[in-house]
């Protein structure tokens, strides 16, 4: 169950004049489960949807977020194997955690409707929530705000976490639409790779001018039939994109790589051979891609894991992708 899904259903519980209470992960320490942002929704009639752990501290969490919608208040709970609570819930894996229980209501209505927004337009939000009261700020990627500068918001680093401001905490929480993937080259790769993708809700672009490739064949996704050049500048490329290159044909990928080495996508690989990379490389020097932005290309594509099917190789590839998108600014 995804972020967006958890926040769709929250939205559901509220039309249906359901109260709402909301966990999130707001620290982390040692090998915790499940990282800062994540969260657990508990409604008035005892139904959960997410999860803050794995599977060790959700029944102490619940039975909290129902006092929380009871008594209208907010509560910060900590996890750890240092604390009996811990040891009475079954977190034993070596971490801890910190856990922020709010409620929402019918009156907080719009903004769970904005966040439900993120996901259908191209902007990234942040909520800020005073941890001593539950006051919230709201602020997006789109607009001037004083919180933003109080905050000292830059929408191109920021991640989930807890701030501290004028002696109080606050967790930002950061919103963003699904990560993006675009594929140039509708290759037999390009089938396994878009079903990983989709899996891991990415939203998917797939680009190849040729009208020789089966359509019909790819699933929840948007084709372009273009050349990659032009069809990339109808694409909004930002930190949350993913862009690969699988057609060994200079003809596609070279234009590709060109515009996309001078955008700020988060990770930008390339299929072939290590001869092949280096001559790739010899190519985009002379059209003026300097060390800098060449630096940014991953070229052989995917982690080495001796892949050899078109699926094990799709699996490196997405794997490689997973790991520059948790740990880019880590």
């Amino acid at each position: 169950m995804n972020e967006k899904e958890i926040y769709i259903k929250i939205l559901q519980w509220l039309n249906n004049k359901k109260e709402v209470a909301i966990a999130n992960v707001i620290e982390t320490w040692g090998s915790s489960p499940r990282p800062v942002g994540s969260i657990m929704a508990i409604n008035s009639d005892h139904d959960i949807i997410g999860s803050v752990s794995g599977g060790c501290v959700e029944n102490f969490v619940f039975g909290k977020a129902l006092e929380v919608i009871k008594n209208n208040n907010v509560e910060t709970l900590e996890f750890g194997v240092t604390n009996s609570k811990a040891w009475e819930v079954g977190l034993t894996c070596g971490g801890k955690i910190k856990v922020f229980l709010e409620k929402v209501s019918c009156n907080d209505i719009n903004f769970i409707k904005k966040v439900n927004e993120v996901y259908t337009k191209n902007k990234t939000m942040v909520i800020a929530t005073r941890l001593n009261d539950g006051q919230r700020d709201i602020f997006d990627n789109t607009e001037a705000n004083k919180s933003k500068a109080k905050f000292k918001i830059d929408f191109d680093t920021i991640k989930s976490g807890v701030r501290l401001l004028e002696d109080q905490e606050w967790f930002l929480k950061v919103f963003q639409n699904n990560a993006k993937i675009i594929i140039v080259g509708a290759v037999h790769i390009a089938e396994p790779l878009i079903n990983f993708a989709n899996h891991l809700n990415y939203e998917v672009f797939l680009i190849d001018p040729r009208s020789t490739f089966n359509e019909k064949k790819f699933n929840n996704i948007k084709i372009f039939k273009e050349w990659p050049d032009e069809a990339l500048k109808k694409i909004t490329i930002d930190q949350n994109t993913a862009i690969v290159t699988l057609t060994h044909d200079p003809k596609l990928d070279d234009p590709a790589l060109e515009y996309s080495l001078k955008t700020n996508a988060f990770y930008i690989g390339c299929l072939g051979s290590k001869k092949t990379h280096y001559s790739r490389i010899l190519r985009l020097k002379k059209k003026g891609i300097n060390e800098e932005q060449l630096n940014k290309l991953n070229g052989p594509v995917g982690l080495s894991i001796a892949a050899k099917t078109p699926s094990e190789i799709a699996i490196s590839i997405i794997s490689q992708v997973i790991l520059f998108k948790n740990t880019a600014n880590a």
